[in-house]
């Protein structure tokens, strides 16, 4: 395992919790466990009479490096179209997930892909699962991406060594979709068959996402509903409140505090709310009432969008208030400067043991810390390291 992974994601509590290193691994001896990211699987191996531990990693290419996003800054791709879109078909829908269908059904029909990995939702238990599809029918029966995190690669070489498929698209949150950005940037001829095989990458907008131990800590137990009466659960775009919906139409609120308490850990380092790393994203900030905002990022996605209008499963609308997805992009100014900090607990730390680093700490103690000055006053000059 690498120790950069160790380190400056796991240690730090950065972990995604996407999957990709896991699908990457080719000792496969990561796994999940339960806990906030992966673990390492302690092997032993024995020799005659004497057994010791195993080291699987020693002579490993790190393939879990080239699949983390989290150990590189991504910088947003640029919007090429922005646009509401609603799902048009036997049932109009503005829903995000209901949007995302309809593309992909649309993708299905004309041969544009041959399966999805997907989040999906056990309607029996509500259980979060990563699972691939294949058919039209699987697509539209699907749940979607309910704010419940799974790890969404669990089921990427099912899709991809297994059922030899090669046109996929994978949907999920904006980290998923960076996992898939660094997949495709990578050279290593090991991970071709990743590279060639995802078409494409579609994203839901994203402030965080929930442990699925929320639904029997808060909704069984805490609002005393059963499982089997819970349709779907909705965040609106002001995201003050988790919806849960019910099969009889009626409708029960989570406190956004109460739902935030349940967020993977990861999700407090993450910048990227809108996608900004999928050819595709879709969500319900700044659509009119009943649309998604559907943000267009990559010529890939432009066919499959246009296609799924000319089949008439999606329709397009009003305008988008682009002046609030701004907003809520410039908010990730705040989360990289937090990451910066965390960067700096780590440089800090290989001071310690490193004196080359010690000068490359003190820069960036300096220029997190140091309150700038006047453009008319002159600097006052330092008596210490790092002028505080």
């Amino acid at each position: 395992m690498s120790k950069r992974l160790e380190q400056e994601v796991w240690s730090l509590n950065n972990c995604a919790g996407c999957g990709m290193c896991v699908a990457a691994c080719s000792k496969q001896v990561l796994r999940w466990d339960g806990g906030n990211h992966p673990s390492l699987d302690r092997r032993t191996k024995t020799v005659g009479y004497s057994s010791g531990p195993l080291d699987s990693c020693s002579f490993c290419k790190r393939f879990c490096e080239e699949a983390c996003p989290r150990l590189d800054r991504w910088a947003a791709l640029e919007p090429k179209v922005i646009l509401a879109a609603r799902a048009h078909g036997p049932v109009k829908s503005g829903s995000p997930n209901d949007v995302i269908r309809s593309i992909l059904a649309a993708g299905r029909s004309a041969g544009q892909l041959d399966g999805v990995v997907m989040l999906d939702l056990d309607p029996w238990n509500l259980k979060p699962k990563a699972r691939v599809v294949s058919t039209v029918e699987e697509i539209v029966d699907s749940v979607g991406p309910q704010y419940l995190w799974a790890p969404v690669f669990e089921a990427l070489n099912e899709a991809i060594f297994d059922r030899a498929m090669k046109n996929l698209a994978v949907v999920g949150t904006p980290c998923a979709a960076q996992a898939v950005r660094k997949i495709k940037a990578s050279t290593n001829v090991n991970l071709q068959r990743y590279r060639d095989a995802i078409r494409v990458s579609l994203a839901v907008f994203c402030t965080g996402i929930y442990r699925p131990e929320m639904i029997e800590d808060v909704v069984v137990k805490r609002m005393g509903l059963s499982r089997d009466q819970v349709r779907r659960l909705e965040v609106p775009a002001d995201r003050e409140e988790m919806r849960v919906v019910l099969w009889d139409g009626s409708i029960h609120t989570v406190p956004r505090q109460l739902a935030e308490s349940y967020t993977l850990s990861g999700c407090g380092s993450c910048d990227d709310y809108l996608g900004e790393s999928a050819d595709l994203a879709v969500g319900a900030l700044g659509a009119p009432e009943g649309w998604s905002a559907l943000i267009i990022r990559t010529r890939v996605d432009d066919v499959f969008a246009r296609n799924a209008v000319q089949m008439k499963l999606l329709e397009t609308g009003p305008d988008v208030d682009v002046i609030r997805l701004e907003a809520a992009a410039r908010e990730k100014d705040r989360r990289e400067r937090a990451r910066a900090f965390q960067d700096l607990q780590v440089l800090m730390l290989d001071a310690l043991a490193d004196p080359v680093q010690r000068g490359e700490a003190i820069k960036q103690f300096v220029r997190l810390y140091r309150t700038p000055t006047g453009s008319g006053a002159p600097e006052r000059a330092r008596s210490s390291c790092t002028g505080c």
